[in-house]
């Protein structure tokens, strides 16, 4: 949940006008099982989602195959986000919502997924951005505690537009940037440019937000867009003054399948975080 802080590959360059390049797009279907063994440091909740992200990965692979690379990390939870990175692809969207079956055999826990949607294949090396989410102690964290604050540092090498959202636990997506201030609906930045979002200081236009969790632990997940080509935010439901606007979760997702489909530069990256309760929380 949140509040606001305030109360809260290689071309050949021809001598020709432009260079075209064909990205495909196709519909990809996969089924993988993921197994965990019972001494695993592994969460039922991560469990789920990595066999979810390695279906989706292996539905890329079987439309558009893999990238060729050098290494061959297996262990750990290095496996899966190495697995993923080959695939030659980028998911989309959901054509269908996914689907789970959880069994136990030989003293494993296997996580069978199923994943139906939209993929795009990968023709050419993306702009490289680099984001991290940042503590209140102003290093990097995936946990937080209910009521802190956190903050998103950004930079790209290219001019274009940012957009921050907050899927979170009960179904709901909260827009993050664009401020609510912002009557424009989009975010330019400009290359090699560092930013910290949602810090005043940096920022006098700027809105801080806290991040707080209904339970005992929450599970959002934060996703930045980037476009050198710029875009404006989805349409969404203006929130009072401790909460950002915001829209259901399938609508966003809907959204963002429409503007991938229509900007082949646009670049979408997600990171989980985790929001603990506090014997007590920041007011």
């Amino acid at each position: 949940m949140i509040h606001n802080a305030i109360c809260l590959v290689c071309g050949i360059l021809c001598l020709c006008p432009s260079v075209s390049w064909a990205q495909k797009e196709a519909k990809v279907h996969a089924v993988y099982t993921y197994s965990v063994g019972l001494d695993d440091n592994i969460t039922l909740h991560d469990a789920k989602h990595r066999s979810i992200e390695l279906a989706k990965s292996e539905a890329i692979k079987g439309a558009f195959g893999e990238l060729i690379t050098s290494d061959v990390v297996e262990t750990n939870g290095d496996y899966w986000e190495n697995t993923i990175a080959k695939a030659k692809g980028i998911w989309l969207g959901d054509e269908k919502a996914p689907e789970i079956n959880v069994t136990f055999d030989e003293g494993r826990l296997l996580f069978k997924a199923e994943v139906w949607g939209r993929a795009r294949e990968i023709v050419q090396a993306q702009t490289d951005i680099q984001w991290r989410v940042l503590a209140s102690n102003s290093r990097e964290s995936e946990d937080f505690q209910s009521g802190e604050r956190f903050y998103v540092e950004f930079r790209s090498p290219a001019d274009g537009d940012v957009a921050i959202y907050l899927i979170t636990a009960d179904d709901q997506t909260a827009c993050l940037l664009p401020y609510k201030n912002n009557a424009s609906g989009h975010h330019a930045i400009r290359r090699n440019t560092n930013y910290r979002f949602f810090d005043k200081e940096k920022d006098a236009s700027a809105t801080p937000y806290r991040l707080t969790s209904q339970g005992n632990m929450e599970r959002n997940q934060l996703v930045v867009i980037y476009s050198p080509n710029g875009f404006t935010k989805c349409n969404d439901i203006t929130g009072d003054k401790n909460h950002p606007n915001s829209l259901s979760t399938q609508d966003f997702q809907k959204w963002l399948l429409k503007c991938q489909r229509a900007d082949k530069d646009m670049i979408v990256n997600k990171k989980w975080i985790k929001i603990h309760k506090g014997s007590s929380e920041k007011s």
